[in-house]
């Protein structure tokens, strides 16, 4: 240890060079690994955050009356915890004068014992919420805001009717008092609602206009208490009579959906943290290799008066231990600081915890990981370097660097080509070989992260590529109303016309498809299903593998389905829940009417269907034509008016325009002839991402500025390995200097040494980053459910490419970084 001392005390200011690049690179590369991979755990945890600190509720029971005394009843169930109620208000937007009767905007909720305050609480993004003992106060959401075109402290007016008559009753003035997001939080666009929400006080004032609640529940129990609940239920509801239904929609599904969608971000962000670990280890080693090799002569002379092997390891070893330390420690603080980053958008506006944090699970145990890896790579580096070399001579030429001389190459290029594929005389292959495979897992580190990130981009732009396969899609009441229909119009009242005439007399349609939608058994699980018929064309959502459905016919009105398919379509997740495979057959239904389909594919859904249910999402769900679904529901054709039906009847038009058609040309008429049941709830729905679309559209500058920091390091480490590796080679570019190279011959040298090494890289690395890059990106889109379509963004590529060669030979410009200022009577004064 007193050798190891006396060599660092000798030898440091000689190092600080070399110890600069190692604390640099460890520090900056250390601090982007562990803050990915700690701002991974963050987005993974903080969904379950959010719902803890909001109180969320295991389940929503639908009351179909603002009856205070049955909310209480249903409340007080054995094996409730806690409850809070909300009731719906019969309320329109006054906007611009004008009374906006849309079903997309004219909810109005008002808390009834304490919803939306102590349970199931709004996310305030801006301002407060309405005083519980104000009537005048509301709360509105983003989109609500927006249409009213107010902020916090404005005035909205809303029209207001009797629920019971439907009949008016004047108009009311709000003061907005926040901008609010009502969970669940972070759900599929579909599912998002918005609206307004009133006071406990603003409920018993306005009792005439309200139309029906919702009581939020946690059991005792959580979920595993809801089979116990609902027979509760059932039997409340056999006391009450009247015909009293209680709706029950599980929030845990909902839950699991949206933490579904997080996952794969927090899954990509790990993996960006794992890419810039491995650039570390890589860099940082082959850096400890340049900087173990200048002691090389000295350790020899050292070895030669008896230095024991041990002590010229540890001699050697010292100063870039404490480097690797230092830099260690500095990206640990550069993690922490980089942790207000953490979770991502839109995760982060929704979790409880803000600002700086330190996870010692990853902080702690990736320092020591990261510590006892470098280290035992030093330690095996200074081993190797204190073992006494018999050979001094010359070391083998290399191949590639043969063949540039036999090509007749100008000497300073050959030379470039044999200084960076040869190590000096005396010198050894590893220093070579770090230097070569340090570059070559950069290019493979920079190419798949920027593949990575062009393809998702892609996906974010083509919205077929995550189930949107279609110009405009049209519905009618959020999926519980049904269109009427050429097969079925004896079975509504009201519209003035049915789909079938109304879409095929638009000049602009190029093919369309309804879809309706409702949940089966599929294997014993229940699974959300859309029921599929095209009418023109293959207007339907895309199948990744296997083929699409052969047969999507529709019943006719009374008579027998022309065919019936055996065919299914599942989406990804869930293909892998039911532990199933394409080819595979599948049990789907129950009682009298199970069929037993076979698995052809696996379709990309899109995220719609029934609002406030379980519908199909991305990855999970299945697919299957209209026919089979009635079929496996037990009714015989669409002409039925039965409760039943009613979920499972055409509520979605898919419509596939010509070219050069405006949407809203095909649109106006259908929606105006209002060709729905019931009446007065058609509309447009716009292009609805699912959760993790969003959450992906977040992190597609992530992979860019991975690539630009990996890009960045590699130059740092090259240009000190080529710096270093000029200093070795002072007694080779002496004699060269004296032979009559000029100075600026011997820079072109060490450029060329540069631009071999890069180039070489990126020969061997392009290749192998567009391997990873695909395999990267296919298992993160196979993870999602969407088309895996990956981008290979050539012409950026090459131009990456060409800038990065550009970049590693501008460093030779400052000749005190890559040529030694020696003169060459001193490099020479030993011959």
């Amino acid at each position: 240890m007193t050798v190891a001392r006396y060599w660092w005390r000798a030898t440091r200011r000689t190092a600080w060079r070399p110890a600069l690049v190692v604390i640099l690179l460890t520090a900056v590369l250390g601090a982007v690994s562990l803050a990915a991979v700690a701002g991974a755990r963050r987005t993974e945890s903080a969904y379950g955050r959010y719902l803890k600190t909001v109180r969320a509720s295991d389940l929503m029971v639908n009351v179909p009356s603002p009856d205070t005394s049955l909310i209480a009843k249903v409340e007080q169930l054995p094996g409730v915890r806690n409850a809070a109620a909300w009731a719906g208000l019969d309320a329109n937007p006054v906007v611009r004068g004008r009374v906006d009767d849309s079903f997309l905007t004219d909810a109005v909720s008002s808390s009834v014992d304490g919803a939306f305050y102590r349970q199931d609480a709004l996310t305030v993004l801006s301002g407060r919420l309405p005083h519980p003992a104000s009537t005048n106060e509301i709360a509105l959401t983003p989109g609500i805001a927006r249409l009213f075109g107010v902020g916090v402290g404005g005035t909205v007016h809303y029209q207001l009717y009797d629920a019971a008559t439907d009949k008016v009753l004047g108009a009311a003035a709000f003061v907005v008092t926040a901008v609010v997001e009502a969970p669940p939080a972070l759900v599929d666009q579909f599912d998002e609602v918005e609206g307004a929400f009133l006071s406990p006080a603003a409920t018993a004032r306005y009792k005439k206009e309200l139309a029906y609640s919702w009581v939020g529940i946690r059991l005792d129990r959580g979920t595993a208490g809801l089979p116990s609940f609902q027979a509760s239920l059932t039997r409340l509801s056999t006391r009450i009579g009247q015909g009293y239904t209680f709706e029950v929609r599980r929030m845990d599904t909902v839950h699991r959906q949206v933490q579904n969608a997080i996952r794969p971000q927090a899954v990509a962000l790990a993996v960006f943290g794992g890419l810039a670990a491995l650039a570390l280890l890589v860099l940082v080693s082959q850096s400890l290799t340049q900087w173990l090799q200048r002691s090389a002569g000295s350790l020899r002379t050292l070895r030669a008066f008896g230095l024991t092997r041990r002590d010229a390891a540890l001699a050697c070893a010292l100063g870039p231990a404490l480097a690797v330390a230092a830099g260690v420690a500095l990206a640990v603080a550069g993690a922490v600081a980089l942790s207000p980053l953490a979770p991502l958008e839109p995760v982060r506006h929704f979790d409880p915890v803000r600002g700086a944090q330190f996870d010692p699970t990853v902080l702690v145990g990736g320092a020591l990981i990261l510590g006892v890896a470098l280290a035992s790579a030093l330690a095996t580096m200074a081993w190797q370097r204190a073992r006494p070399r018999l050979g001094t001579g010359m070391p083998a030429p290399s191949a590639v660097a043969r063949a540039a001389a036999a090509a007749g190459l100008p000497k300073v290029v050959a030379l470039g080509v044999r200084f960076a594929l040869e190590p000096p005389a005396g010198g050894r292959k590893s220093a070579v070989r770090a230097n070569l495979a340090g570059t070559v897992v950069a290019v493979l580190a920079i190419i798949t992260a920027v593949v990575f990130g062009a393809s998702l981009d892609g996906l974010v732009s083509h919205p077929d590529r995550y189930g949107w396969n279609w110009d405009v899609l049209i519905q009618n009441q959020g999926g519980y109303g049904s269109f009427l229909t050429s097969a079925n119009p004896a079975s509504f009242h009201g519209g003035d016309g049915n789909v079938d005439r109304l879409v095929e007399s638009e000049h602009g349609v190029a093919g369309w498809s309804t879809f309706g939608f409702t949940q089966l058994q599929i294997d014993g699980q229940t699974v959300p299903v859309l029921g599929l018929a095209t009418h023109r064309g293959a207007v339907e959502p895309p199948t990744v593998s296997g083929h699409p459905l052969n047969a999507s016919t529709r019943y006719r009105l009374g008579t027998s389905p022309q065919k019936v398919s055996d065919q299914i379509e599942l989406g990804a997740t869930t293909l892998r829940q039911l532990g199933t495979h394409v080819g595979d057959t599948v049990t789907v239904g129950s009682g009298r009417t199970t069929r037993r389909l076979t698995v052809v594919g696996i379709v990309t859904l899109p995220s719609i269907g029934v609002g406030l249910t379980d519908h199909v999402s991305l990855g999970t769900g299945a697919m299957l034509s209209e026919a089979t679904l009635l079929s496996v529901e037990g009714l015989h054709s669409l002409n039925t008016s039965t409760n039943e039906a009613i979920s499972v009847l055409p509520s979605t038009v898919a419509i596939d325009l010509a070219p050069g058609t405006r949407p809203g040309s095909v649109v106006r008429p259908i929606v105006k002839a209002d060709p729905g049941a019931p009446p007065g709830g058609v509309y447009q729905v716009p292009r609805s991402l699912g959760a993790a679309i969003v959450n992906a559209d977040q992190m597609t500058g992530q992979p860019l500025a991975l690539a630009l920091s990996l890009g960045v390091a590699a130059l740092v480490s090259l240009s000190a390995a080529v710096a270093a590796s000029a200093r070795r080679r002072r007694r080779e570019l002496a004699i060269l200097q004296a032979l009559g190279l000029t100075r600026r011959q011997l820079r072109s040298i060490i450029t060329w040494q540069t631009l071999t090494l890069l180039l070489v890289a990126e020969v061997v690395g392009l290749p192998l980053g567009l391997v990873a890059g695909r395999a990267a990106w296919t298992g993160f889109a196979t993870s999602l459910g969407v088309v895996p379509v990956t981008v290979v963004p050539l012409v950026p590529l090459i131009a990456g490419l060409v800038a990065v060669v550009a970049a590693g030979a501008l460093f030779t410009a400052v000749p005190k970084l890559s040529f030694p200022r020696t003169s060459t009577a001193s490099s020479l004064r030993a011959e």
